[in-house]
C-alpha cells in the first residue's frame, strides 16, 4: 500500500526558496521514511508555494512554466533610487512583486526608514505593464519596506491611467489599515519605526485615507503599509489572499484532498502565520478535507493551544535540534533533508498482553541503512523480524533495549510505564540523539543524561512511516517475544510461546483453569469485564512477580537493567539489552 505525501512549504527567508525547501524535505523522507525510496510505496508531491510576500515570483514563474516571461522594467526602490526590477508577463496578465521595487529586503538595516519610504516605484511598474499591453494586473503586496498608504504609487500612476484593466492584490495578511491592528502599529516596528514615529506614522495614514476617500476597515487593507486599502477604494483592485491566488492556479485544494498526509513550511511561525499567510490557508484546507498537517520550520513561536486549534498536527523546528540561530539559518538545507542528523525512533511491544514486561526500544540507524523488508513488525514475518534483527543490532549506531516488569506495570499503570521504558532506552544508548520520533500519540518530555532536553515528535502509525520507529519495533518484538518463549517452558499451560501472553482465547480459558502466575499484570482484566479468578489459583497472589526464572537476579523496578538474565547475549558496541 503506498503513501501519497503533499509537500507545501513557503520559503525560509534569508535561507532557502520555497523549491529548496521542497526538496530538502523529499530528501528527508526518502532516507528516513519506511521503504523511501521505492517511489510506488512512498509518493511525493512537491507544490512550492507563496502567499504574495518574497518569492512569489518565484513561485509562479515555476508554476507557469513556458507559458509566462521575464521583462525587466526601470523604476525606483523604497528610497527613490533608479533601479530595475522584474515584472512577469503571461499572456495580457503581468506580475509585480513589491519586494522586489520597493521591498524591504532590499534595504540595509540602518536604511529602514518608513517616514521615508515610498511607494513611487510600485507606480511606476504598473505603468509599464500598462504600457505593454496587460490587461490584468497582478501585484504581489508582501515585504516592502513603506508606510506611505499608497501615496507615491498615486503619484506616479493616477488611476486613470489604469482604465480597463483589472486589478489583483495577492495579500499576505487581513489586517485592517489603521488601529492597534492596522499597517502601521503592527507591521511599522520592523520597518524601522520607533515608538515616536509610530505615532507620526499613524495619524499621517489616517489624514492621507480620509482625504482619499480609502476605506480604512477593508480586510487586508493594511498589507503593503496601507497599499491594499489605496488599491481596493482607488483602483477597483480586488484583495485575495496570496495563497488562495497561487493555490488555485496549481490545483492545491485538490492536491490536499487525495493527499495522506500534508507538509508545510516556512521560516518563522508565530501568530501572523494564522492571519491571512500559507500556513492558514493549508491548515483551513487540511480541516475541511479531515488531513494531517505537520509544520516544519526553522523556530516556532506559537504556543500549541494555537497552533492545535488551527487544525496543526504538529511543528517540528529547527531551532530545537540546532539552538544557534546563525548555524540554522546557515544550515537551512542540511536541518531539513536530515543529514547528519542523529534520529532516534522509539516503539514497545507487549503493552496490550496480560502477562510479561512491556518491552521499549530505541534505536539511531544510520541514512545509508535500508531494507525493504522493514516495516511495523506486527506486519512482519518472523523469518523477517529476526533477520531484521540481526541486521540492525549489527549496523546500527546504538540501540537499547529495555524491559519493565509486570510489578511496576500494575504500579505507573501500562501506558507510563511504556514511557518510562522508551525513555530508559533512550537513557542508555551509547550515542545521543539530536531528535527523538515516538511511536504513537504520547510521550513525556525528554532530558538526556546530561541534563539537556531533547525535541521528540509523536508519530501515529509510526512504526509503519519512519524507519528508525520500525527498527525500534522489531527490536522490541523480537526481544520479548524471546523472553515470553523462555518463561513459557516455566509455566507451558499458557501457551504463552504461541499467544505471547496477549488476550487470547486460549490464554484466558488458562487463566480460569490454573489461576495467574507471577508474571501476570495483576491491574489488567484478566478474564474479561464479567468473569472472576476462581479461588484455587495455583500461586500466591502476594508473590514476587520481578524474579526472572533461570536466574537468581532480580528486576527492580527503576534500577539499571542493563543484562538479560539468564543470558549472556550482549550487543555489539557496547549497547547492553536492559
Amino acid at each position: 500500500m503506498s503513501t501519497r505525501i503533499l509537500i507545501v512549504p513557503d520559503k525560509f527567508k534569508g535561507a532557502a526558496s520555497a523549491s529548496e525547501v521542497a526538496d530538502a524535505i523529499e530528501r528527508f523522507l526518502r532516507r528516513r521514511f519506511v521503504r523511501g525510496r521505492d517511489e510506488k510505496h512512498l509518493i511525493i508531491e512537491k507544490v512550492p508555494l507563496a502567499d504574495g510576500g518574497d518569492g512569489s515570483m518565484e513561485v509562479l514563474r515555476s508554476a507557469l512554466g513556458s507559458r509566462c516571461r521575464i521583462v525587466e522594467a526601470e523604476c525606483e526602490d523604497a528610497l527613490g533610487r533608479p533601479i530595475k526590477a522584474p515584472m512577469l508577463i503571461s499572456g495580457d496578465t503581468a506580475f509585480i512583486e513589491m519586494a522586489q521595487v520597493c521591498g524591504l529586503a532590499m534595504l540595509s538595516i540602518g536604511e529602514r526608514n518608513p517616514e521615508k519610504a515610498t511607494t513611487r516605484g510600485l507606480g511606476q511598474m504598473m505603468l509599464e505593464a500598462a504600457r505593454l499591453g496587460a490587461g490584468r494586473i497582478i501585484l504581489g503586496l508582501g515585504g516592502s519596506a513603506t508606510n506611505d498608504c499608497g501615496a507615491g504609487m498615486l503619484e506616479t500612476c493616477p488611476p486613470p491611467a489604469l482604465e480597463g484593466i483589472s486589478i489583483m492584490a495577492a495579500c499576505d495578511v487581513e489586517n485592517p489599515l489603521l488601529g492597534p491592528d492596522g499597517a502601521t502599529m503592527v507591521y511599522g516596528p520592523q520597518k524601522g519605526a520607533d515608538g515616536a514615529m509610530l505615532a507620526r506614522l499613524e495619524q499621517r495614514v489616517e489624514e492621507f485615507a480620509k482625504s482619499r476617500g480609502i476605506d480604512p476597515l477593508v480586510s487586508g487593507g493594511g498589507a503593503a503599509g496601507g497599499v491594499g486599502a489605496c488599491l481596493h477604494s482607488l483602483y477597483g483592485a480586488q484583495l485575495t489572499p496570496g495563497w488562495k491566488l497561487f493555490g488555485d492556479m496549481v490545483s492545491l485544494e485538490e492536491k490536499i484532498a487525495s493527499a495522506d498526509l500534508v507538509l508545510t513550511a516556512e521560516g518563522r511561525v508565530d501568530a501572523q502565520s494564522l492571519s491571512g499567510k500559507l500556513l492558514a490557508g493549508i491548515s483551513s484546507l487540511c480541516i475541511k478535507y479531515r488531513k494531517v498537517l505537520k509544520v516544519v520550520c526553522g523556530k516556532n513561536y506559537l504556543h500549541p493551544r494555537f497552533w492545535r486549534k488551527a487544525g496543526i498536527y504538529d511543528i517540528l523546528a529547527l531551532h530545537e535540534v540546532e539552538p544557534d540561530t546563525r548555524k540554522s539559518i546557515e544550515g537551512t538545507e542540511r536541518l531539513l533533508s536530515g543529514e547528519g542528523l542523529l534520529l532516534a525512533g522509539c516503539d514497545e511491544a507487549g503493552r496490550g498482553c496480560l502477562a510479561g514486561p512491556v518491552f521499549a526500544a530505541a534505536v539511531i540507524l544510520p541514512e545509508e541503512f535500508y531494507d525493504e523488508r522493514l516495516n511495523d513488525s506486527k506486519q512482519m514475518s518472523e523469518a523477517d523480524r529476526d533477520a531484521l534483527r540481526e541486521r540492525i543490532e549489527a549496523e546500527a549506531l546504538a540501540w537499547k533495549v529495555v524491559a519493565v516488569p509486570a510489578s511496576e506495570i500494575d504500579e505507573i499503570n501500562i501506558l507510563n510505564a511504556s514511557i518510562a521504558g522508551m525513555q530508559r532506552a533512550l537513557d542508555g544508548l551509547s550515542v545521543k540523539p539530536q531528535a527523538v520520533f515516538v511511536d504513537g500519540n504520547r510521550f513525556s518530555p525528554y532530558f538526556d543524561p546530561d541534563g539537556r532536553k531533547v525535541p521528540y515528535h509523536c508519530v501515529v502509525h509510526g512504526d509503519a512511516r519512519i524507519a528508525a520507529i520500525a527498527a525500534a519495533s522489531v527490536l522490541a518484538k523480537t526481544h520479548r517475544d524471546e523472553y515470553m518463549r523462555r518463561i513459557s517452558a516455566e509455566y507451558p499451560q499458557y501457551g504463552w510461546d504461541r499467544n505471547m501472553a496477549y488476550p487470547t482465547a486460549e490464554h484466558r480459558e488458562a487463566i480460569a483453569k490454573y489461576g495467574i502466575t507471577p508474571y501476570h499484570r495483576r491491574s489488567f482484566t484478566l478474564l474479561g469485564e464479567d468473569s472472576r479468578l476462581r479461588g484455587n489459583d495455583l500461586f500466591e497472589r502476594g508473590s514476587d512477580q520481578s524474579v526472572i526464572p533461570g536466574s537468581d537476579r532480580s528486576v527492580i523496578p527503576g534500577s539499571d537493567q542493563s543484562v538479560i538474565p539468564g543470558s549472556d547475549r550482549e550487543s555489539p558496541k557496547n549497547n547492553t539489552l536492559f
